[in-house]
């Protein structure tokens, strides 16, 4: 599952978007399961992680480039 924020949970957009000096940013939240092998070590075996953060922000071109993830 992946899903917007929200504006009230996305007021740090404004923070990432200073960070990486970029005109916008957005937080993408997702859920997901982790099977046995653990993401080979980056992940906990057998877990489920929600609400796992994805940061975005647009570059000079207009594009949008993944620059975090996380909690």
């Amino acid at each position: 599952m992946l899903k917007y924020a929200g504006d009230d949970d996305n007021k740090s957009a404004d923070e990432w978007a200073k960070r990486y000096n970029a005109e916008r940013a957005i937080v993408l939240l997702s859920s997901f399961d982790v099977d046995s092998s653990g993401g080979y070590g980056s992940f906990n075996p057998d877990s489920t992680y929600k609400d796992w953060q994805w940061v975005l922000v647009e570059n000079e071109s207009g594009k949008w480039e993944h620059v975090d993830h996380g909690y």
